[in-house]
């Protein structure tokens, strides 16, 4: 980890312009930020470890090892919406990590909003689960592998003369194809995903859902801190969402938070 900040560091520098001195003093800050948010949080300062997590958070840091200890000192912190939020955002990063997913559900049975969702087709499911098993880099590799496999099936079938290798060629050309496919825009929806801010987590510890985006509009519903939302439209300080059921409305800008980095 201390060798990602480094490099962090010097690509401030070169992206952004920074001298190479300067790059290193920043990388320097930036490791004894992450040190001191790490001391502070096995000494039993929660709050103080999230507000220096959250430092590295504001100077551009993206990791999903930052993200996890954030969601956990705010956990720790009693703080249920922000470490839910940032729980996500870990997961987003590396999605098949079992301390994350498990930590995150730990964290979801603390929620009051007990949501029924709406039934998803099993194969969308399957498929979901699947396509989530790897990040998009790990996708695009596995796509450039079978890439390379398909070019030498087409070149098989094209160069030999014998029929069975020709048809062993020809079989392994269009699976490898198929395949080659699909990983392709496996890869292409976990970079979306992986940027999609259309989800948000409820912050407030409880929020009405109004009928329009004004204070003077009708309940409609009330959420509860840590809810899972889906990010309709926004409109003058006012977000409408959309819970795990289908219901919707509008709640203040301020009430959730995207799941964005």
């Amino acid at each position: 980890m201390k060798k990602l900040i480094v490099l962090f560091g010097v690509w401030m520098a070169v992206c952004g312009g920074v001298p190479a001195a300067a790059a290193q003093e920043q990388a320097i800050d930036i490791r004894q930020l992450w040190e001191q948010a790490n001391t502070a949080y096995i000494n039993g300062d929660y709050r103080g470890a999230a507000e220096q997590y959250e430092q590295l958070v504001a100077q551009g840091y993206v990791g999903d090892r930052l993200f996890y200890n954030l969601g956990n000192a705010y956990f720790k912190s009693g703080e249920l919406g922000r470490s839910i939020l940032n729980y996500n955002k870990a997961l987003k990063l590396r999605p098949y990590d079992r301390d994350i997913a498990y930590n995150l559900s730990v964290a979801n049975t603390q929620v009051k909003d007990k949501i029924d969702e709406i039934p998803e087709f099993f194969l969308s499911r399957w498929v979901q689960a699947w396509r989530s098993s790897l990040d998009s880099n790990a996708w695009a590799v596995v796509s450039l592998v079978l890439l390379a496999l398909t070019l030498a099936g087409v070149l098989l079938f094209l160069l030999t003369d014998r029929t069975g290798w020709r048809r062993t060629g020809f079989f392994a050309g269009v699976c490898f194809g198929v395949f080659f496919v699909v990983t392709v825009v496996f890869a292409a929806v976990e970079r979306r995903e992986l940027t999609d801010a259309s989800e948000a987590i409820v912050l407030a510890q409880a929020a009405s859902v109004k009928s329009s985006p004004k204070a003077g509009g009708s309940d409609i519903f009330l959420i509860h801190e840590g809810t899972k939302v889906t990010i309709l439209s926004e409109y003058d300080g006012w977000t409408e969402i959309m819970i795990a059921d289908g219901n919707k409305g509008w709640v203040t800008s301020d009430t959730v938070a995207a799941i964005a980095y």
